[in-house]
Protein backbone atom coordinates (compact mmCIF):
# COMPACT_ATOMS: atom_id res chain seq x y z
CA UNK A 1 0.00 0.00 0.00
CA UNK A 2 1.49 3.68 -0.92
CA UNK A 3 2.38 5.78 1.77
CA UNK A 4 0.59 9.51 1.54
CA UNK A 5 3.09 11.73 1.99
CA UNK A 6 2.74 15.64 2.98
CA UNK A 7 5.17 18.47 1.87
CA UNK A 8 5.42 21.33 3.45
CA UNK A 9 7.53 24.13 2.05
CA UNK A 10 7.40 22.85 -1.12
CA UNK A 11 9.23 25.44 -3.36
CA UNK A 12 12.75 25.63 -1.43
CA UNK A 13 15.60 23.58 -2.13
CA UNK A 14 14.37 20.55 0.39
CA UNK A 15 10.82 20.65 -0.59
CA UNK A 16 11.45 20.74 -4.38
CA UNK A 17 13.88 17.98 -4.35
CA UNK A 18 11.62 15.83 -2.06
CA UNK A 19 8.95 16.34 -5.14
CA UNK A 20 10.72 14.94 -7.44
CA UNK A 21 12.37 12.04 -5.57
CA UNK A 22 9.04 11.26 -4.14
CA UNK A 23 7.77 11.24 -7.20
CA UNK A 24 9.83 8.13 -8.72
CA UNK A 25 9.43 6.07 -5.22
CA UNK A 26 6.71 3.56 -6.18
CA UNK A 27 5.32 3.06 -2.91
CA UNK A 28 4.69 6.84 -2.15
CA UNK A 29 1.86 9.18 -2.77
CA UNK A 30 2.09 13.03 -3.24
CA UNK A 31 -0.81 14.12 -1.65
CA UNK A 32 -0.49 18.25 -0.26
CA UNK A 33 2.18 20.59 -0.81
CA UNK A 34 2.46 24.22 0.97
CA UNK A 35 4.20 27.08 0.03
CA UNK A 36 4.96 30.45 1.63
CA UNK A 37 5.02 33.18 -0.78
CA UNK A 38 6.69 31.95 -4.26
CA UNK A 39 3.29 31.03 -5.78
CA UNK A 40 4.93 31.09 -9.61
CA UNK A 41 7.13 27.77 -8.41
CA UNK A 42 4.17 27.12 -6.34
CA UNK A 43 1.77 26.73 -9.78
CA UNK A 44 4.70 25.09 -11.74
CA UNK A 45 4.65 22.21 -8.74
CA UNK A 46 0.86 22.03 -8.81
CA UNK A 47 0.90 21.29 -12.90
CA UNK A 48 3.37 18.59 -12.76
CA UNK A 49 2.18 16.51 -9.30
CA UNK A 50 -1.59 17.29 -9.43
CA UNK A 51 -1.65 16.81 -5.65
CA UNK A 52 -5.52 16.94 -4.41
CA UNK A 53 -4.17 19.35 -1.34
CA UNK A 54 -2.37 22.20 -1.10
CA UNK A 55 -2.23 25.30 0.31
CA UNK A 56 0.03 28.98 0.60
CA UNK A 57 0.07 31.67 3.35
CA UNK A 58 -1.48 33.90 0.88
CA UNK A 59 -4.50 33.11 -0.73
CA UNK A 60 -4.86 33.30 -4.78
CA UNK A 61 -8.00 33.24 -6.64
CA UNK A 62 -6.20 32.23 -9.69
CA UNK A 63 -4.43 29.29 -8.29
CA UNK A 64 -7.83 28.19 -7.17
CA UNK A 65 -9.59 28.79 -10.88
CA UNK A 66 -6.15 26.75 -12.52
CA UNK A 67 -6.23 24.18 -10.49
CA UNK A 68 -9.89 22.76 -10.04
CA UNK A 69 -9.39 19.72 -9.35
CA UNK A 70 -6.77 20.51 -6.10
CA UNK A 71 -8.64 21.53 -3.05
CA UNK A 72 -6.94 24.60 -1.86
CA UNK A 73 -6.27 26.32 2.24
CA UNK A 74 -4.34 29.11 2.92
CA UNK A 75 -2.54 31.29 5.91
CA UNK A 76 -1.16 29.11 8.71
CA UNK A 77 -4.28 27.84 9.68
CA UNK A 78 -5.41 26.84 6.51
CA UNK A 79 -1.40 24.52 6.41
CA UNK A 80 -3.06 23.29 9.47
CA UNK A 81 -6.53 22.27 8.06
CA UNK A 82 -4.46 20.73 4.67
CA UNK A 83 -2.92 18.42 7.05
CA UNK A 84 -5.58 16.98 8.62
CA UNK A 85 -7.86 16.87 5.17
CA UNK A 86 -5.37 15.42 3.49
CA UNK A 87 -4.54 12.52 6.23
CA UNK A 88 -0.99 12.33 5.08
CA UNK A 89 1.27 8.65 6.31
CA UNK A 90 4.29 10.80 5.99
CA UNK A 91 4.74 14.32 6.23
CA UNK A 92 8.14 16.17 5.29
CA UNK A 93 8.44 19.52 6.28
CA UNK A 94 11.25 21.75 4.98
CA UNK A 95 9.09 24.89 6.33
CA UNK A 96 12.07 27.55 7.09
CA UNK A 97 12.49 29.67 10.65
CA UNK A 98 11.01 28.87 13.60
CA UNK A 99 7.49 28.93 11.98
CA UNK A 100 8.16 25.00 11.56
CA UNK A 101 7.35 23.98 14.87
CA UNK A 102 3.74 25.53 14.74
CA UNK A 103 3.60 22.57 11.67
CA UNK A 104 5.56 20.25 13.08
CA UNK A 105 3.77 19.91 15.80
CA UNK A 106 0.46 19.59 13.99
CA UNK A 107 1.94 17.23 11.53
CA UNK A 108 2.70 14.51 14.52
CA UNK A 109 -1.27 14.92 14.97
CA UNK A 110 -1.82 13.48 11.75
CA UNK A 111 0.84 10.89 10.81
CA UNK A 112 3.23 8.12 11.67
CA UNK A 113 6.63 9.74 10.07
CA UNK A 114 7.67 13.07 10.58
CA UNK A 115 10.62 13.84 8.20
CA UNK A 116 12.76 16.95 9.49
CA UNK A 117 14.01 19.40 7.44
CA UNK A 118 13.36 22.25 9.80
CA UNK A 119 15.98 22.24 12.75
CA UNK A 120 14.31 25.15 14.02
CA UNK A 121 11.83 22.85 15.88
CA UNK A 122 14.33 21.33 18.08
CA UNK A 123 16.52 24.56 18.15
CA UNK A 124 13.01 25.98 19.39
CA UNK A 125 11.46 24.02 20.70
CA UNK A 126 13.84 22.34 23.10
CA UNK A 127 12.25 18.29 24.04
CA UNK A 128 8.75 19.49 23.41
CA UNK A 129 8.43 17.91 19.78
CA UNK A 130 10.59 15.04 20.54
CA UNK A 131 8.13 14.29 23.98
CA UNK A 132 5.21 14.77 21.50
CA UNK A 133 6.35 12.23 18.71
CA UNK A 134 7.37 9.80 21.76
CA UNK A 135 3.59 10.15 23.24
CA UNK A 136 2.06 9.56 19.77
CA UNK A 137 4.29 6.90 18.92
CA UNK A 138 5.29 9.21 15.59
CA UNK A 139 8.71 8.26 13.73
CA UNK A 140 10.84 11.51 13.98
CA UNK A 141 13.85 10.81 10.97
CA UNK A 142 16.36 14.33 10.67
CA UNK A 143 16.84 15.25 7.06
CA UNK A 144 19.80 17.44 7.72
CA UNK A 145 22.84 15.72 6.11
CA UNK A 146 24.68 15.12 9.19
CA UNK A 147 22.17 14.25 11.29
CA UNK A 148 20.29 11.69 8.82
CA UNK A 149 24.21 10.42 9.20
CA UNK A 150 24.09 10.23 13.16
CA UNK A 151 20.80 8.95 12.79
CA UNK A 152 22.42 6.00 10.46
CA UNK A 153 25.07 5.90 12.83
CA UNK A 154 23.45 5.42 16.05
CA UNK A 155 22.36 1.95 15.85
CA UNK A 156 21.73 1.57 19.55
CA UNK A 157 24.07 -0.96 19.95
CA UNK A 158 26.75 0.63 22.33
CA UNK A 159 26.68 4.38 23.44
CA UNK A 160 29.98 5.91 21.71
CA UNK A 161 32.13 8.59 23.78
CA UNK A 162 31.76 10.88 21.17
CA UNK A 163 29.38 12.39 18.46
CA UNK A 164 30.73 14.34 15.32
CA UNK A 165 29.15 16.41 12.84
CA UNK A 166 31.12 18.27 10.13
CA UNK A 167 31.11 21.98 8.12
CA UNK A 168 31.93 22.55 4.66
CA UNK A 169 33.23 26.14 6.02
CA UNK A 170 31.34 28.11 3.75
CA UNK A 171 31.63 30.37 1.52
CA UNK A 172 34.29 32.77 3.65
CA UNK A 173 36.28 29.88 4.64
CA UNK A 174 39.84 30.72 3.55
CA UNK A 175 38.81 34.61 4.06
CA UNK A 176 41.49 37.05 5.70
CA UNK A 177 39.64 37.16 9.28
CA UNK A 178 39.87 40.99 8.75
CA UNK A 179 38.12 40.81 5.04
CA UNK A 180 35.30 38.80 6.71
CA UNK A 181 33.02 41.67 8.31
CA UNK A 182 33.15 43.33 5.10
CA UNK A 183 31.40 40.62 2.80
CA UNK A 184 29.25 41.27 0.62
CA UNK A 185 25.96 38.71 -0.38
CA UNK A 186 27.32 37.58 -2.99
CA UNK A 187 30.20 36.80 -1.37
CA UNK A 188 28.61 34.80 0.93
CA UNK A 189 26.13 33.11 -1.24
CA UNK A 190 29.15 31.41 -3.22
CA UNK A 191 28.98 28.35 -1.48
CA UNK A 192 31.70 25.86 -2.08
CA UNK A 193 29.79 22.53 -2.14
CA UNK A 194 26.16 22.80 -1.74
CA UNK A 195 23.21 24.44 -3.87
CA UNK A 196 20.82 25.53 -0.71
CA UNK A 197 18.35 28.45 0.00
CA UNK A 198 19.95 31.64 1.05
CA UNK A 199 19.42 32.18 4.74
CA UNK A 200 21.11 28.35 5.14
CA UNK A 201 24.25 29.19 2.49
CA UNK A 202 24.60 32.76 4.62
CA UNK A 203 24.39 30.75 7.76
CA UNK A 204 26.57 28.29 6.78
CA UNK A 205 29.58 31.08 6.11
CA UNK A 206 28.80 32.12 9.52
CA UNK A 207 28.87 28.82 11.27
CA UNK A 208 25.36 29.72 12.66
CA UNK A 209 23.84 26.70 11.16
CA UNK A 210 26.49 24.27 12.69
CA UNK A 211 25.60 26.01 15.92
CA UNK A 212 22.00 25.32 15.33
CA UNK A 213 22.97 21.91 14.35
CA UNK A 214 24.91 21.26 17.46
CA UNK A 215 21.62 22.14 19.51
CA UNK A 216 19.71 19.74 17.29
CA UNK A 217 22.32 17.28 17.73
CA UNK A 218 22.34 17.24 21.69
CA UNK A 219 18.11 16.91 21.70
CA UNK A 220 17.65 14.20 18.89
CA UNK A 221 20.57 11.89 20.30
CA UNK A 222 20.89 12.67 23.79
CA UNK A 223 24.69 13.97 23.77
CA UNK A 224 25.96 17.00 25.81
CA UNK A 225 27.59 19.94 24.02
CA UNK A 226 31.02 18.59 25.24
CA UNK A 227 30.24 15.20 23.72
CA UNK A 228 30.18 16.89 19.89
CA UNK A 229 32.83 17.53 18.08
CA UNK A 230 32.34 19.73 14.93
CA UNK A 231 35.02 19.62 12.19
CA UNK A 232 35.27 21.41 9.00
CA UNK A 233 35.53 18.88 6.12
CA UNK A 234 36.48 20.58 2.61
CA UNK A 235 34.62 18.53 -0.05
CA UNK A 236 31.30 17.89 2.67
CA UNK A 237 31.93 13.71 2.03
CA UNK A 238 32.13 13.06 5.23
CA UNK A 239 28.82 14.40 7.17
CA UNK A 240 29.03 12.48 10.88
CA UNK A 241 31.11 9.91 12.95
CA UNK A 242 31.50 8.50 16.40
CA UNK A 243 33.97 7.55 18.34
CA UNK A 244 33.83 4.97 20.94
CA UNK A 245 36.24 4.53 24.45
CA UNK A 246 38.47 2.27 22.70
CA UNK A 247 39.46 4.49 19.56
CA UNK A 248 37.21 3.06 16.85
CA UNK A 249 35.69 5.96 14.98
CA UNK A 250 32.85 5.00 12.55
CA UNK A 251 32.47 7.83 9.53
CA UNK A 252 28.76 8.72 7.72
CA UNK A 253 30.28 9.16 4.12
CA UNK A 254 28.58 10.16 0.59
CA UNK A 255 28.37 11.97 -1.85
CA UNK A 256 26.97 15.64 -1.20
CA UNK A 257 23.68 15.53 -2.32
CA UNK A 258 20.29 15.96 -0.12
CA UNK A 259 18.45 13.94 -2.27
CA UNK A 260 20.36 11.18 -0.81
CA UNK A 261 19.29 12.24 3.19
CA UNK A 262 15.62 13.34 1.93
CA UNK A 263 14.86 9.82 0.28
CA UNK A 264 16.34 7.77 3.41
CA UNK A 265 14.11 10.12 5.12
CA UNK A 266 10.70 8.30 3.12
CA UNK A 267 12.34 5.09 2.80
CA UNK A 268 14.02 4.02 5.77
CA UNK A 269 14.93 1.46 7.00
CA UNK A 270 14.57 0.50 3.18
CA UNK A 271 17.76 2.45 0.16
CA UNK A 272 16.71 3.02 -2.81
CA UNK A 273 19.38 4.42 -5.22
CA UNK A 274 18.55 8.61 -5.70
CA UNK A 275 21.90 9.29 -7.92
CA UNK A 276 24.10 8.03 -10.14
CA UNK A 277 26.94 5.87 -8.80
CA UNK A 278 29.89 7.39 -8.60
CA UNK A 279 33.88 6.29 -8.33
CA UNK A 280 34.92 6.92 -4.29
CA UNK A 281 38.41 6.42 -5.73
CA UNK A 282 40.92 9.29 -5.14
CA UNK A 283 38.15 11.25 -3.03
CA UNK A 284 39.72 12.68 -0.11
CA UNK A 285 38.34 12.35 3.32
CA UNK A 286 40.36 14.77 5.92
CA UNK A 287 38.99 17.00 9.09
CA UNK A 288 40.29 19.95 9.68
CA UNK A 289 40.47 21.66 13.19
CA UNK A 290 37.58 24.15 13.30
CA UNK A 291 38.74 27.82 13.92
CA UNK A 292 37.10 29.57 17.10
CA UNK A 293 38.11 33.15 16.61
CA UNK A 294 36.54 32.79 13.14
CA UNK A 295 33.54 31.07 13.98
CA UNK A 296 32.01 33.09 17.14
CA UNK A 297 28.80 32.48 16.76
CA UNK A 298 29.30 28.25 17.08
CA UNK A 299 30.94 29.17 20.27
CA UNK A 300 28.00 31.30 21.17
CA UNK A 301 25.89 28.57 20.64
CA UNK A 302 27.72 25.77 22.47
CA UNK A 303 27.86 27.77 25.56
CA UNK A 304 23.96 28.59 25.28
CA UNK A 305 22.55 24.85 24.49
CA UNK A 306 20.34 23.48 26.75
CA UNK A 307 18.69 27.11 27.87
CA UNK A 308 15.46 27.25 25.45
CA UNK A 309 15.10 30.73 26.09
CA UNK A 310 18.11 31.59 24.48
CA UNK A 311 18.17 28.98 21.93
CA UNK A 312 15.00 30.54 21.04
CA UNK A 313 16.51 34.29 20.63
CA UNK A 314 19.48 33.16 19.16
CA UNK A 315 17.81 31.57 16.14
CA UNK A 316 15.68 34.55 15.86
CA UNK A 317 17.80 37.39 15.79
CA UNK A 318 19.80 35.12 13.38
CA UNK A 319 16.93 35.79 10.90
CA UNK A 320 16.41 39.28 11.58
CA UNK A 321 19.88 39.81 10.82
CA UNK A 322 19.90 37.81 7.70
CA UNK A 323 17.14 39.62 6.71
CA UNK A 324 18.74 43.11 6.95
CA UNK A 325 21.87 42.04 5.58
CA UNK A 326 20.25 40.67 2.59
CA UNK A 327 18.17 43.92 2.66
CA UNK A 328 21.32 45.82 2.71
CA UNK A 329 20.89 47.10 6.21
CA UNK A 330 24.17 46.18 7.51
CA UNK A 331 27.40 44.26 6.85
CA UNK A 332 28.07 40.57 7.22
CA UNK A 333 29.98 41.15 10.28
CA UNK A 334 26.45 42.61 12.05
CA UNK A 335 24.80 39.42 11.90
CA UNK A 336 26.80 37.68 14.35
CA UNK A 337 26.86 41.31 16.40
CA UNK A 338 22.89 41.04 16.62
CA UNK A 339 22.44 37.76 17.55
CA UNK A 340 25.10 38.33 20.33
CA UNK A 341 23.38 41.39 21.65
CA UNK A 342 19.80 39.80 21.76
CA UNK A 343 21.16 36.59 23.69
CA UNK A 344 22.74 38.60 26.13
CA UNK A 345 19.56 40.48 26.72
CA UNK A 346 17.40 37.68 27.16
CA UNK A 347 16.88 35.75 30.40
CA UNK A 348 17.77 32.11 30.91
CA UNK A 349 14.36 30.41 30.88
CA UNK A 350 12.77 26.99 29.76
CA UNK A 351 9.31 27.88 27.82
CA UNK A 352 7.36 24.29 28.46
CA UNK A 353 4.61 24.50 26.10
CA UNK A 354 3.76 25.81 22.25
CA UNK A 355 2.51 29.42 23.44
CA UNK A 356 5.53 30.12 25.59
CA UNK A 357 7.73 29.39 23.20
CA UNK A 358 6.11 31.51 20.78
CA UNK A 359 5.93 34.81 23.26
CA UNK A 360 9.91 34.18 24.28
CA UNK A 361 10.33 34.05 20.29
CA UNK A 362 8.18 37.40 19.86
CA UNK A 363 10.02 38.88 22.60
CA UNK A 364 13.87 37.84 21.48
CA UNK A 365 12.60 39.49 17.48
CA UNK A 366 11.93 42.91 18.66
CA UNK A 367 15.19 42.79 20.75
CA UNK A 368 16.74 42.05 17.47
CA UNK A 369 15.22 44.36 15.57
CA UNK A 370 15.89 47.58 18.40
CA UNK A 371 19.72 46.49 17.88
CA UNK A 372 19.45 46.06 14.46
CA UNK A 373 17.89 49.59 14.52
CA UNK A 374 20.60 51.22 17.26
CA UNK A 375 23.87 49.63 15.57
CA UNK A 376 22.62 50.06 11.55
Amino acid sequence: MKKRLAILGSTGSIGSQTLQIANRIENIEIVAISCGHNLSLFSKQLSEFHPPFAASLKKSDSLTDSFPATLFFHGEEGIERMLEESKPDYVLLAVSGAAGLRFSLKAIEVCHRLCLANKESIVCGGDLLLKECARKGVELIPVDSEHSGLFQLLDGSRRPKRIIITASGGALRDWPLERIQDATIRDVLRHPVWSMGNRITIDSASMVNKGLEVIEAKYLFEFETNEIDTYICRNSFIHAGILYSDGVLKLHTGIPDMRIPIAYSLTYPERIQTIPEQSIVDVPMILEELPKERFPALTLAREICGVVSKQIAYNAADEVAVEAFMNGRMPFGGIYNIIEKTVERTADQNPVDYSQIIETDSVARKLAQEEVDRCY
